[in-house]
C-alpha cells in the first residue's frame, strides 16, 4: 500500500498571541519616525514568506516606498516564479543576508531609488528595516554597513563593526537603534528595529510555522507538537526529506523520534529515549539549516502554490482580522497617519531622542 500523508493537522491548544511590551513600543516609535523615513525595507523569512508578513506595518507606515526582502535564501527552496506572481505590483528581492553579492545588490537597488528622487534628501536617504522577530534584520544591518563602508573592514575590529546585536532566538533587538550610516556616496542611513509580532496570529498552524523559523522562543510551543507539525509539512512535500533517519515514510512522530534516537546512539537497551530532546534536536536541525538537505519550506501557502488571487485574498482577510485588534488605531490616533499631523507637547525624551540622532554612527 502506498503511503498517504495526513491531509489535515490536529488542532492543539496553542496560544495565538506572543505580542510583548517592546513590540508595542516599537510600533509607537515607527509612528514617531515615520516623517523622517524615505523608504522601508521589510524583511521576511524565505522559508515562511506568508506567515512572516506583518500586516500591521502597512497600517502604521502607509504610503511609504517599500522593498520586501525575502531572507535566508540559502535555507529556502521557494519557487521565485511564485513570488513573481504574488508581487506583480510590489518590489521584492530574494536574498541571503550573509552573502556579499546579495547585499551589494540590495545597496545598488537602494542607490537606484535614491537617484529617482527629484531632489536628493538633504540629510541623506533614511531607511527603516522592519520585520517579524528573528528574520535576519540585524544581520542585514551589519552586512549593509560592512559592504557599504568598505574602509571599516580594515579600520575597525569585527566587534566594532557589529553595530546591531544578532542571535538565534527572537528578542535580541528590543529597541530601535540610533541612526546608522551604511553608505557615504550617496549618504544612506538606516534604523535597525526590534522584530514586531502580531497581536494575534490567525490560527495554530501559523504559530507553529513561526516557531519553526524562530520567530517565537523555542520554549513557547510543546516540542513534540512542533516536531509533529514539521513531519506533517515534510510529508506533504516529500518524505525522502527525512530518509537519513528512516527508510520508509511515516505519519507517527514517535516512530520517527525513535529512529532519530537510534541514529544518534542515545537509544537505551530497553528502547527508552528522551523524546523532548530528540524533538528539539530534529526541529533545530531544520530551523538552523543543519540537516542533510539544508533547505526547506514551512508555509502551507507555498507548498500548495497558491496563485496571485488567492494570495491577495489571504492578505485582505489578514488585514480585516488585524484591523479588529485596533492596535494600529491607538498609534495612528497618537501620531496621525503621517506621524506628524497630531501635534502634542514634546517631552524631555523626545528632545533627547533628537540629540542622539544627530550623532551618526560612522
Amino acid at each position: 500500500m502506498s503511503f498517504i500523508p495526513r491531509s489535515v493537522f490536529p488542532k492543539y491548544n496553542i496560544s495565538l498571541s506572543n505580542f510583548k511590551g517592546h513590540h508595542q513600543k516599537a510600533l509607537t516609535k515607527f509612528g514617531h519616525l515615520a516623517p523622517m523615513i524615505d523608504m522601508i525595507l521589510e524583511v521576511r523569512d524565505g522559508r515562511a514568506p506568508v506567515s512572516t508578513s506583518n500586516i500591521l506595518f502597512d497600517k502604521i507606515l502607509p504610503g511609504k516606498k517599500k522593498l520586501i526582502l525575502y531572507s535566508k535564501k540559502d535555507l529556502s527552496i521557494i519557487n521565485t516564479e511564485l513570488l513573481d506572481k504574488w508581487h506583480k505590483t510590489e518590489d521584492y528581492m530574494y536574498v541571503n543576508c550573509n552573502n556579499d553579492s546579495d547585499v551589494k545588490n540590495i545597496i545598488n537597488r537602494i542607490k537606484t531609488e535614491y537617484s529617482n528622487f527629484e531632489l536628493p534628501p538633504p540629510l541623506g536617504l533614511r531607511l527603516m528595516i522592519i520585520g517579524m522577530p528573528n528574520v535576519g534584520k540585524s544581520t542585514l544591518v551589519n552586512k549593509l554597513r560592512a559592504i557599504g563602508n568598505p574602509h571599516t573592514k580594515s579600520a575597525l575590529s569585527q566587534k566594532t563593526r557589529q553595530v546591531a546585536k544578532v542571535g538565534g532566538q527572537p528578542g535580541v533587538t528590543r529597541s530601535t537603534s540610533e541612526i546608522i550610516r551604511i553608505c557615504k556616496n550617496p549618504d544612506i542611513f538606516v534604523y535597525d528595529t526590534p522584530g514586531v509580532f502580531l497581536p494575534t496570529v490567525k490560527d495554530q498552524q501559523t504559530m507553529l510555522t513561526l516557531a519553526l523559523v524562530g520567530c517565537v522562543h523555542e520554549s513557547f510551543i510543546d516540542p513534540i507538537i512542533l516536531a509533529d507539525y514539521l513531519l506533517y509539512l515534510l510529508n506533504l512535500q516529500d518524505p525522502v526529506l527525512y530518509a537519513d533517519y528512516m527508510d520508509h515514510p511515516t505519519n507517527d512522530i514517535y516512530e520517527l523520534l525513535h529512529y532519530i534516537a537510534k541514529a544518534r546512539g542515545v537509544l537505551k537497551t530497553d528502547g527508552e529515549y528522551d523524546e523532548i530532546a530528540m524533538a528539539n534536536f530534529w526541529t533545530n536541525q531544520w530551523k538552523q539549516g543543519k540537516n542533510l538537505h539544508g533547505q526547506s519550506i514551512f508555509d502551507l501557502a507555498v507548498i500548495q502554490e497558491i496563485n496571485n488571487l488567492e494570495y491577495k485574498d489571504l492578505k485582505r482577510k489578514e488585514m480585516e482580522r488585524v484591523s479588529k485588534t485596533k492596535v494600529h488605531e491607538r498609534i495612528v490616533e497618537k501620531f496621525g497617519q503621517d506621524g506628524k499631523t497630531k501635534h502634542r507637547k514634546r517631552s524631555a525624551k523626545d528632545r533627547e531622542f533628537d540629540i542622539r540622532n544627530r550623532l551618526f554612527k560612522l
